[in-house]
């Protein structure tokens, strides 16, 4: 379409020469699609190799234009930057005289625009003259910063440096309104996309400590704004170097994943890792890390400095520092070592100076950090208590002792007190299940457990337990095994007595303990009860282990808490606290109340299952309906039919052989399920008129190979199956660890009914990508009663079964 654009022998220099030689077109389509094969050149050279390229066809284009003075192209953006990726849009600005006719503007820019639209590029062009460019980033802060990264590729260079001076001069000039803006469009951005540095799934370009931090650190040095020569740091060497691993790492994703976003999401980062040159996806991850980090230590201190100048913030009389504590000082919203302060003899100092800057939400000036690096003494063994209570006044500020910590850990201050902190540091989790590495996860967890201190009797345990919890995660082995080991030998030193140290290491050994039962055990069972309190010893290790689960399951990720989970939780606290105090548990909440005894009523009388939807208790629906063989395994597979997933499920069994099932459910995809539909796929089901084999094989089949069956088949491990006769007094358990995948349920609970096992709950808990669905099965004698199933040959056979369906359903 193009070619209309053309004058005539013009168009030949681009698309179709005569003698049959490859056009500038062709060329740069060609060596383009090289460029971003997986077989082209090392991550490191696309970025150059690519704008070089692309400045080649720019020119081209340019030349078969036939334009005057005040006609110029320039690359703008990250363009202008010469920071093309693979997905990267091409920002390109074509400035014309004032005087243009839209005409004249129309047949240069479409003559330009096309070849690129025509070779596949992703063209974001701009056509101004210098005073509508100029006007529209007055109103535009976006507009304004691309226009400071111009470079002149075609056309009037005297117009297109005339133009890059005068956005430069504006820029500065107005400095006094953009920047507040830039600095509040900064905030929000590191609101909306967190942490590189610390996410498990971080977005390279826009994250706190991404790419763009860079480019902002850039615009405000390029302000000329009075109050950055004294809030500006300039940054060290090591900047651009972080900068230059981050591009490539994002050119590399772009290649390998064919598309233009900047998220690099676990599923993709062994073959990013392979094609960037790292050894694995936790070598590739651990340099993302370091490089966020630099990149934000270097930006972060410059827009705190320069924010708190702009609001006059922390101003102190006669600019004098202000003494706020023993041995430290207020200037200007840091804190910093006061005259009397002996940094190498008193080494309580550098956890007071921290908790006092969390405590007062004010930063730790660097000009101390450097002084407690290089004069620090080391903690005595074991620690003064003024310096345990130090720490433990830091991680109860709460999410304020975050960037405190982090600026510790930068100078290496956190592994000086604590050494064992070293292993876990930027580690990445690869479960899909946590949204943070090692290190954030636990000080997440700390800060959340800040505001559960109330609810236990020893809250310095609480919050030591919480940043200590998955310490072990750092070495090899189990980390709860690893973690009590290191706990045994960090609780003495911290200067603990030893009653405390076994409370700490209990917290540790058993912080799976709660979540674990209560969601996939049956707390009616007074055997789920016993083991618990067996564990736990005493009112106040449970009160503390209630508070770490919720602390820790938030700090997980967002699918890790719920209501629901909460319930579940606290259902099993009040239970084994009775058991604990000496008395005997309240009975679980009978599903039977009026309302399910009318369903009871209506299933009895029509001989059919009957459903009924509460919708003010996540979704809880109760199904009645005669009992017999394999009814669970039949009502799971008909929920999966319709797309609804289980969240959790209790089966209950009358006297006169009805069942009820309560079942919590969750949609897989949005939108409102036809209940009265399900509701008649499961009594066909019942009455054998519909294969449920049959339409769900359809199911699998649209699901299998899209984008996230294939995440969820690359994370998840292989299957596991777990048969226990210790556990509940009246059930067998079997625990099952596999893959997520549509049916999942419905094909476990087929192989167990198959066996003549009868399900009485059924626990279901999504972790990321995996499932972990626990049962409690008996089997039904000829007279009626329920006995368990049994160790030995038994527990063997039943994890041969659920492992050969869940082989056949993969």
């Amino acid at each position: 379409m193009f070619h209309r654009w053309f004058g005539s022998a013009q168009v030949n220099e681009i698309s179709t020469p005569s003698d049959g030689s490859e056009t500038a077109l062709q060329t740069f389509v060609r060596s383009r699609s090289e460029l971003v094969s997986p077989r082209g050149p090392k991550t490191a050279d696309i970025v150059k190799a690519l704008t070089d390229l692309t400045d080649d066809l720019i020119r081209a284009v340019a030349l078969t234009v036939g334009w005057g003075p005040g006609w110029a192209l320039l690359a703008v953006g990250g363009t202008g930057r010469r920071q093309l990726c693979p997905g990267s849009d091409l920002d390109i600005l074509l400035l014309h005289p004032k005087k243009a006719t839209d005409a004249e503007v129309r047949t240069v820019s479409e003559t330009l625009w096309y070849p690129f639209w025509d070779a596949g590029m992703k063209l974001s062009p701009a056509v101004h003259s210098v005073s509508s460019a100029l006007d529209l980033a007055d109103v535009e802060i976006i507009t304004a910063v691309t226009w400071l990264d111009s470079r002149w590729l075609a056309g009037d260079a005297q117009a297109a440096t005339s133009f890059s001076e005068a956005a430069s001069d504006q820029w500065r000039a107005r400095s006094k309104k953009y920047l507040p803006t830039l600095l509040a469009a900064t905030s929000e951005r590191h609101q909306k996309h967190g942490e590189v540095a610390f996410l498990l799934e971080p977005e390279l370009r826009d994250g706190r400590g991404g790419l763009r931090d860079v480019h902002v650190l850039s615009f405000i040095e390029r302000s000329g704004h009075p109050a950055v020569a004294n809030a500006m740091e300039r940054p060290p060497s090591e900047l651009s170097e972080a900068h230059d691993v981050l591009l490539s790492v994002r050119a590399e994703l772009h290649r390998k994943t064919g598309r233009p976003h900047d998220r690099l999401l676990l599923q993709e980062q062994d073959a990013v890792a392979e094609g960037a040159g790292f050894g694995s996806a936790d070598e590739l991850m651990s340099m993302v890390s370091a490089a966020a980090r630099t990149i934000a230590w270097c930006t972060e201190e410059s827009l705190r400095r320069l924010s708190n100048t702009l609001n006059k913030r922390f101003a102190t009389r006669f600019g004098r520092p202000m003494k706020v504590a023993p041995n430290l000082a207020l200037q200007s919203g840091e804190l910093l070592l006061a005259d009397d302060a002996d940094v190498e003899n008193d080494p309580t100092l550098l956890l007071r100076t921290a908790a006092a800057a969390a405590l007062n939400r004010v930063a730790i000036s660097r000009e101390t950090l450097r002084a407690f690096a290089e004069n620090s003494p080391p903690m005595p063994d074991p620690w003064p208590e003024r310096a345990r209570n130090a720490l433990v006044a830091l991680l109860g500020a709460g999410h304020d002792m975050l960037p405190v910590m982090e600026a510790l850990d930068h100078y290496g201050l956190v592994a000086r007190f604590l050494p064992e902190w070293s292993p876990v540091r930027s580690k990445p989790q690869r479960n899909a299940y946590h949204r943070f590495t090692v290190d954030r996860h636990l000080c997440e967890a700390a800060a959340n457990a800040a505001g559960l201190v109330r609810q236990v009797g020893r809250p310095d345990l609480l919050l030591l337990g919480a940043w200590l919890h998955d310490l072990g995660k750092g070495y090899p082995g189990d980390h709860t095994v690893v973690g009590v080991e290191l706990l045994q030998r960090i609780g003495p030193r911290l200067g603990l007595p030893g009653a405390d140290v076994d409370v700490l290491v209990d917290l540790v050994r058993h912080h799976l303990l709660i979540p674990d039962a209560a969601t996939r055990r049956d707390l009616s069972d007074p055997g789920t009860i016993t083991f618990v309190a067996a564990a736990v010893k005493d009112v106040d290790r449970l009160h503390l282990l209630r508070a770490l689960t919720e602390a820790d399951s938030i700090a997980t990720g967002p699918t890790a808490w719920s209501d629901w989970k909460a319930r579940l939780c606290d259902d099993l606290v009040i239970r084994t606290e009775a058991v604990l105090s000496g008395h005997r548990p309240p009975e679980p909440q009978s599903p039977v109340g009026p309302h399910n005894n009318d369903l009871l009523e209506s299933a009895r009388a029509s001989g059919t299952l009957v459903l009924s939807v509460d919708s003010e208790f996540d979704g809880r629906v109760s199904i009645a309906a005669p009992d017999r063989p394999g009814l669970f395994s039949l009502i799971a597979g008909s929920l999966s039919l319709h797309g609804v997933d289980v969240v959790s499920a209790d089966v209950w069994t009358t006297d006169d052989a009805l069942a009820l099932d309560v079942i919590h459910v969750a949609r897989r995809i949005a939108g409102d399920t036809d209940w009265v539909r399900v509701a008649k796929t499961m009594n066909a089901a019942i009455q054998g008129t519909i294969d449920l084999d049959e339409g769900l094989a359809r199911r699998v089949a649209s699901y299998t190979n899209t984008y996230l069956d294939r995440q969820a088949r690359h994370l998840a491990a292989e299957p596991a199956v777990f048969v226990s006769d210790d556990i509940q007094e009246r059930a067998t358990v079997v625990e099952v660890r596999a893959p997520d995948g549509i049916a999942l349920l419905y094909r476990v609970t087929r192989a167990l009914s198959r066996l003549g096992l009868d399900i009485r709950t059924a626990k279901v808990t999504t972790l990321g990508h995996e499932v972990v669905d626990a049962f409690s099965v008996v089997r039904l004698q000829p007279d009626g009663t329920a006995v368990k199933v049994g160790a030995g040959e038994a527990a063997e056979q039943i994890q041969a079964a659920v492992l050969q369906e869940l082989a056949m359903s993969s």
